[in-house]
């Protein structure tokens, strides 16, 4: 049995070197938990539009049993190879979907922090919690080679094979990014020390809602009583992270996607921490046709009866909503002249032949190959990845915002919650305020520091109104080095993004911006496939 109550011991070292102690052992409080959707009820009969209903005698026999849900694993494993022969021709075997289809070992290192995380989000604080990560190469004597990688939101922490500290049958597997990070490999493994993360929130190895609930009895999870996250939530997390490795400063922090969030994340929280960043196919905001796209994600898989709200750990898993959701999120992972050439208008009835010999009739079930592969995908991620972690961090990629404003309610917010912690930092504070260091006192607050000067010679590309709010969020970042790394076939995070993000860059004063823009047709997902381009300019950046 799990006790009812838990003790937070927070220990912050104040300006005089002293110790506090915040402590609660009374009643537990738990962090607070995200607002659900309402329940829908239909106005209108379930059987509707003139047909007969006739309800079932119990909501329970509807669903299907477990053993119905094992059976479909293995016929997926047992049809895969077919599928893929279909859908996959002329695309070397292995490469496509390296991140999406990847089953993590269950063996990583585990870090167990021993005091709790405070929230953007809430008043209380996230229990104790565990961080995933794995390591390649080898820390230098000074600790000054260390990569911190940032993952995309279904990744794992295992980026490649070969880590230290693990098993062999997880060092020997490959990793999401296995051609970029290695000996002699763009993230040069030989040269420098690589750590990677699941994020907090996931759900293969850090807490997230699949771990187990710290005021529950028994085998009970948090589910939906999980707190809502955010992006500088996680990169907190990994500064305890670094601490506990002896990390005072990173050489880089790169990411992908959600990981190029973090990887910005990171550097406003603790510019002291950062060397350079990497920020590879992401935004300084989130853009509303991403948030449109989430959104429409997370409406499919909650709308399954089978979600219960989040606490389905006991039952059936939102299989359909989960297939559903990754259908769409495969479809603003690629792009359409990429689909135009990889499967043109095949169906798989113009190979069926009737008793005639005549061609078969088209389908409503998958027939283009498009939809065979849109199915496929959508079937092997839901049989691998938490429907709630899902749910999770997606919204906090929408959630995600480095304007001033948003950044300064951010910090007044979050700095009133937590009074004696090290302060969630306002885009005009000087870089001696930290979330990695102590809080100063009142009197000893630095003054603001002075605003943006106008730069006359530079003539941004970027048309976003958005652009100077942005630039004064991103002035924590004006003296590291930044690589912004776009792709032109991008739909969920389009290049004006990315143009956006480099031009606020260079407007807060930053003259150490490095801007590519990247063809192909591989749309998102360039970052996972383009060795080349991506892995040349990655190369570039960190051997500079």
């Amino acid at each position: 049995m799990r006790p009812t109550s838990w003790s937070l011991v927070l220990r912050v070292k104040s300006s005089t070197s002293s110790i506090r102690k915040y402590s609660h052992t009374d009643h537990a409080i738990p962090p607070t938990s995200p607002q659900l959707p309402s329940r829908r009820r239909p106005a209108f009969s379930p059987g509707g539009f003139g047909m007969s209903h006739h309800p079932s005698p119990s909501t329970r026999s509807s669903l299907p049993p477990l053993t119905a849900l094992n059976s479909s694993t293995g016929s997926l494993e047992k049809g895969k190879g077919r599928a893929e022969g279909e859908i996959s021709e002329g695309v070397e075997s292995g490469k496509e979907e390296a991140e999406a289809c990847y089953i993590p070992p269950p063996t990583t290192l585990h870090w167990h922090s021993p005091h709790p995380l405070p929230l953007l989000y809430s008043p209380q604080p996230l229990p104790p919690y565990s961080i995933a990560y794995e390591t390649w190469g080898h820390l230098n004597p000074a600790r000054t080679n260390a990569i911190l990688l940032h993952t995309g939101l279904s990744a794992s922490s295992h980026v490649a094979s070969g880590g230290t500290g693990v098993s062999s049958s997880t060092s020997s597997k490959p990793g999401w990014w296995e051609d970029f990070v290695g000996p002699g490999k763009s993230i040069d493994t030989d040269k420098f020390f690589v750590i990677c993360t699941n994020a907090l929130g996931g759900c293969f190895g850090s807490t997230g809602p699949s771990s187990p609930y710290p005021l529950g009895e028994g085998n009970v999870r948090w589910a939906t009583r999980f707190p809502l996250l955010s992006i500088h939530d996680m990169c907190r997390a990994q500064l305890g992270l670094l601490d506990h490795l002896g990390i005072k400063k990173l050489y880089a922090s790169v990411g992908s996607s959600m990981g190029g969030m973090q990887s910005l994340s990171m550097a406003y929280l603790a510019p002291e921490r950062v060397g350079r960043v990497a920020s590879i196919s992401a935004s300084g905001r989130s853009g509303l046709g991403g948030v449109g796209m989430r959104y429409a994600q997370r409406s499919v898989l909650m709308a399954d009866p089978n979600w219960n709200r989040g606490f389905y750990y006991d039952g059936v898993p939102p299989h359909n909503g989960m297939k559903l959701a990754r259908q769409i999120a495969t479809i603003t992972y690629r792009s359409g002249p990429e689909w135009e050439q990889r499967f043109g208008r095949r169906m798989l009835s113009e190979n069926e032949l009737d008793e005639n010999g005549d061609v078969g009739v088209p389908k409503l079930s998958p027939d283009f190959l498009i939809e065979t592969y849109l199915d496929h995908q959508g079937e092997r991620f839901c049989l691998t990845y938490d429907a709630n972690s899902m749910i999770y961090l997606s919204k906090a990629m929408d959630l995600f915002d480095l304007t001033a404003p948003a950044l300064t309610s951010l910090s007044r917010k979050f700095n009133k919650a937590y009074p004696h912690l090290p302060p969630f930092p306002s885009p005009s504070d000087p870089l001696s305020i930290s979330a990695s260091l102590p809080r100063p006192s009142p009197k000893d607050w630095p003054e603001p520091t002075l605003p943006l000067e106008k730069n006359e010679r530079f003539i941004p590309t970027s048309k976003s109104p958005h652009l100077s709010q942005l630039a004064a969020g991103l002035r924590r970042l004006r003296d590291i080095p930044v690589l912004v790394l776009g792709v032109q076939s991008d739909v969920l995070f389009p290049v004006e993004q990315q143009r956006e993000l480099a031009d606020a860059l260079k407007l807060a004063g930053n003259k150490e911006v490095t801007y590519y823009e990247l063809g192909g047709v591989w749309g998102h997902d360039t970052f996972l496939l383009d060795v080349q381009n991506v892995g040349g300019a990655i190369r570039g950046f960190l051997h500079d």
